[in-house]
């Protein structure tokens, strides 16, 4: 009865991994058609991405705390049919604030796969790893398969990306409201924060309005008021948390080791990770290929790290995370050296294969691994709603720095080449803090609730 009921919940985890991958992988190809249909600048048209990930930070640390007062099947089911009400808002929308109201509520819906792990952490114990590495590759699969579904199916218009995508969310909508487990609620959280959540709140739009227009979009004057908005609504969100009987974010986490060493694995690694958006451009440049050519010559990091995702989550289950991710930053940093000294193919098409092996051990699932073994069901969803804004902050700065330091003329290679080696140094200092992990705990060590 138990291994039918593990069955259903995969089912629908899976199903929402491959809404949120069909999302994330079909907008890049189509936002110039987007652009024209709307009329709309190429500053302007990027918030098709920013409403999305300004809305999901936002929401995340909110449901996630939902869940744990509501219980995870109602908040997914929830997120679901947001992620469904903003896709059909968005497949027929027919001017561009429409279309971004769409994204809003399709960043709000995409939290679904924050509580996916957080279930993934309730119902699995000694198999956990193996599953995250189910899920990972999943999205990997659905994330290769989307500029191509994509790309063909503009030719009938741009709405039609979007249309795609209905059916696959009612579809989970119906599989979360039959198939999960029914949700209990707890007596545990009386209250909510909302001091707590109000300067969290805060703090998040400033940081990203600030990374969003770090391409020099903004004004010096703004961006430093940006930045420090953020650096005090973060001070008291922190003074605020400290008291809080019932804190938005379990910053006590923070106080244990494993915990705090991958909190700042996530931000450092996912800024470093940036540098894997700008390899095709550095492989176009440095061996005179044409673009197209070059987006196939990342098929060697895409394929190591397909095989990689499902073998380190069973390495997780068995030997926990620590020489997984030691492993993940020697790998990684020895790669990204290759790749800066690279002067062939073979050699670029090496550095890859490293590269994609040791990002999917080190920045993979070891880190949401962590975060499961480190919390009990009451805060496991504030735990990875913490995991998630970490990751996303980390991505946005990684873009935005990395790609303000590159130089993208003809003859900027070697901006990329010096990058990547400072990339490797990060790598190496991202290593000897993973070596400050613990290791696996023996059974009677982890903290299990429910």
């Amino acid at each position: 009865m138990f291994d039918n009921l593990r069955t259903k919940i995969l089912t629908v985890i899976f199903a929402g991994a491959i809404l949120i991958a069909i999302d994330g992988s079909t907008i890049s190809p189509i936002l110039e058609s987007i652009q024209q249909s709307f009329g709309v600048s190429e500053s302007v048209i990027t918030w098709i991405f920013n409403m999305e990930i300004l809305f999901l930070l936002l929401s995340t640390p909110i449901m996630a705390k939902l869940s744990d007062k509501y219980g995870r099947k109602n908040i997914y089911v929830l997120n679901a049919a947001l992620f469904l009400v903003g896709t059909l808002t968005v497949s027929f929308s027919q001017s561009f604030e429409m279309l971004l109201i769409g994204r809003a509520l399709q960043g709000i819906g995409a939290v679904l796969s924050v509580l996916a792990i957080t279930i993934i952490g309730d119902y699995f114990d000694e198999t956990r790893g193996t599953i995250l590495g189910a899920f990972g590759v999943i999205i990997a699969l659905v994330y290769a398969l989307g500029p191509a579904i994509s790309g063909f199916l503009v030719n009938f218009g741009w709405h039609w990306v979007f249309i795609i995508n209905i059916p696959v969310a009612a579809i989970v909508v119906l599989l979360g409201y039959y198939l999960l487990p029914e949700s209990k609620k707890s007596e545990k959280y009386a209250t909510f924060d909302w001091k707590g959540m109000i300067f969290l709140g805060i703090a998040i739009a400033t940081i990203a309005y600030f990374i969003f227009n770090l391409s020099g979009q903004a004004s010096t004057t703004l961006q430093y008021s940006l930045l420090g908005i953020f650096i005090l609504a973060l001070v008291i969100f922190w003074w605020v948390e400290r008291k809080a009987l019932e804190p938005i974010l379990p910053i006590g986490l923070l106080k244990k080791r494993d915990t705090l060493i991958a909190s700042v694995v996530t931000l450092v690694g996912y800024l470093a990770m940036a540098g894997t958006y700008y390899f095709s451009t550095f492989a176009s440049m440095a061996f005179s290929l044409s673009y197209s050519t070059a987006a196939y010559m990342i098929l060697p990091m895409t394929i190591a790290s397909l095989i990689t995702t499902p073998v380190v989550g069973k390495l997780l289950d068995k030997i926990g995370a620590k020489p997984i991710m030691v492993v993940g930053g020697v790998l990684t940093a020895i790669g990204m050296i290759i790749m800066s000294y690279s002067s062939s193919l073979y050699l670029f098409a090496v550095s890859l294969v490293l590269i994609g092996i040791g990002n999917a051990s080190i920045v993979g699932n070891a880190l949401y691994y962590i975060f499961l073994d480190e919390t009990g069901k009451s805060e496991r969803a504030s735990g990875q709603a913490l995991l998630n804004i970490l990751l996303n902050t980390g991505s946005l700065l990684g873009g935005a720095i990395l790609g303000s330091a590159l130089d993208f003329s003809a003859s900027g290679t070697s901006s990329f080449r010096h990058v990547y080696l400072y990339l490797a140094v990060v790598y190496v200092v991202l290593t000897l803090l993973s070596l400050g992990l613990r290791g696996k705990l023996s059974g009677g060590e982890k903290t299990v609730e429910g």
